[in-house]
This record gives structure tokens, sequence and C-alpha cells, in this order.
């Protein structure tokens, strides 16, 4: 069972296996808590119809876009109660953005890059295995002359490899302990102001955000006003590139289809992200931006044209 972005990364490698395909479903705008917990119990309970079993349940722990934390530690109990047999947590951002706790969450495996939110260089990352009877069949995918010594040792030298970007990792922990508390300080600190400007911004542009504060870390969805005429995800790359080009702001961007009959629906959503070195004048220039756009009647047509 394939949850997230996690999918289409691994889809083309398991095109050389018999597997079956689960699809486990969050609802954006309606990501509440049971109703995560309800869609995965159904979605294995598929997964187990005509006497099949999950072998491996893939969960994002912090989505990237649209931007929500999942709770992860109910959704890996639901993975054991139900008898999958192996459970990989994708956690691209959660490292120096949300917590982390591997025995806490209780999965078999956990990634996450420290580039993104650790202040790494890219390519450096860290990958958790628990120990376990299966664990000494792990092997490192290029295979050398350290195989069989362990998963550890097999990824210490691969190769031609530049491992320079690793030997920062110390310095970066120097770094993050200037700050008061740390890095669960600077995590603390990232999520009470990034929710903060994102309810300014709501607020100023008569929106809402995209999911409740406690599902979000240091980045937030932030819902852009309906006028604007987002109609389709191509508006948002076009948006996205008229704010970078005219107005000096860098962005991502959300399309979030309206449902039947919906009517004045916001379409469009800003994800809006905070670390050490943003102030708040970054997120009032956003939001003069988008005020003028509407002031001028702009809508994404135009940029069509």
């Amino acid at each position: 069972m394939l949850m997230g972005q996690s999918r289409s990364r691994l889809r083309p490698m398991l095109r050389v296996l018999v597997v079956r395909l689960l699809k486990f479903n969050c609802l954006f705008l309606l990501i509440l808590m049971m109703k995560s917990l309800v869609s995965l119990g159904t979605a294995l309970e598929r997964g187990k119809a005509e006497g099949r079993k999950v072998r491996l349940a893939v969960i994002d722990h912090v989505t990237s876009m649209p931007c929500v934390v999942i709770p992860i530690k109910e959704l890996v109990q639901i993975c054991r109660e139900e008898g999958v047999d192996q459970v990989f947590v994708d956690a691209a951002h959660a490292i120096g953005c949300t917590d982390v706790n591997m025995k806490e969450i209780g999965a078999d495996y956990y990634t996450s890059n420290l580039h993104k939110w650790f202040f790494c260089p890219p390519s450096i990352a860290f990958l958790y295995c628990r120990k376990s009877p299966k664990s000494p069949d792990l092997h490192h995918p290029v295979v050398s002359h350290e195989y069989g010594n362990g998963l550890a040792i097999e990824s210490a030298w691969i190769g031609t490899r530049d491992y320079s970007a690793q030997l920062v990792v110390p310095s970066v922990l120097e770094f993050v302990n200037r700050f008061e508390g740390g890095i669960e300080g600077i995590k603390k600190r990232n999520h009470d102001t990034i929710v903060e400007m994102g309810e300014m911004l709501a607020k100023a542009w008569g929106t809402h955000l995209g999911c409740p504060r406690h599902m979000c870390a240091s980045m937030i969805m932030v819902g852009l006003p309906a006028c604007l005429g987002i109609s389709n995800e191509s508006d948002t790359l076009k948006l996205r590139t008229h704010l970078r080009d005219n107005f000096g702001i860098e962005v991502p961007m959300y399309y979030r289809a309206p449902k039947e009959g919906e009517v004045g629906a916001i379409t469009g959503y800003a994800r809006i992200s905070h670390q050490v070195y943003n102030k708040d004048n970054d997120y009032y220039k956003f939001r003069d931006a988008v005020n003028q756009l509407v002031g001028n009647k702009f809508t994404c047509t135009l940029l069509s044209k």
C-alpha cells in the first residue's frame, strides 16, 4: 500500500515485481485525523480481500504539496493491527521540521533528508532500519567488497561518490545549537510564526488555511482569493512565475479542483514556509502583491494572452 508522493517514486521499481498497489487518499481541507485513520483502515481491508496480504505500507510523514503533518504513529499502529508485514515512512521534510522519534513512531524503516530543514547541503539523508529478524537481508543496491558485512558498512564506501557533503553534519549540529533551544526551539518558532503569518494572509485575503494548525509544522497552505480565477494547475505555475518576475516573490502553489456544484470556491493555495532567516516583511510583501493583483482586477486568464 502506497501513499502520496511515494507511490510515483516506487512505481518504476515495482514493475519488475508482482505487486498490487493500493492508493490511500487523505482529503485536503477535510484532512482531520479520524478521516485519515478510517481511510487507511478501509484501504487495508481492500488489500486483504480474497486472502491477500499487505506486504509493505509506504506512508508520508509530512506531505509536500499540499503540506500536512500526517498522524504517523496512529497510522503505523493501524498497520500493525491489520497485519501489514512492514511499514516504510517517507519523511523527506520531517527532520528539523517536526518531531521525529523512532521508538514512538514504530515503523520498520524511516528516511528523511537533512537538506530541507536541517541546514545541510543536498545529498544528505538518513535511513533508519528497525532491528528485526528480517534486517540482515537488507543490502545496499551497489554491491562491492563489503557485501554481507551489514547495511551500514556496505553503505560506507560507494566507489567514486563525493562524501564532502556528509562532513558538514557536525558543523550543522553546532550551528543549530547556537539558537535558543537548539533544533527544538527552531521548530517551535517556525511553527508558531508560520501559523501566525498564514492566519494574517488568510484574513487579508478573506480566505482560510488549508489545514488545522496542529497538522502543520514549518509550512502551511493559505487559500488565494477566488477572484484570481485559478482554474487548473497550469494557472498556478503561471501565477507563480508572474509573482517571481514582477514582484520578486517565490512561493509554490497548489490547485484544488472544485467539487461538483461548488460556486466561488477557493481553488488556489499558496504553500508558505518559515525558517530562521525569514522575516515578517517577507509575508507582508506577499500579502501586498496579491492585494495589488486583486485591486487591479487581475485574473489568471490574462497570463494566457
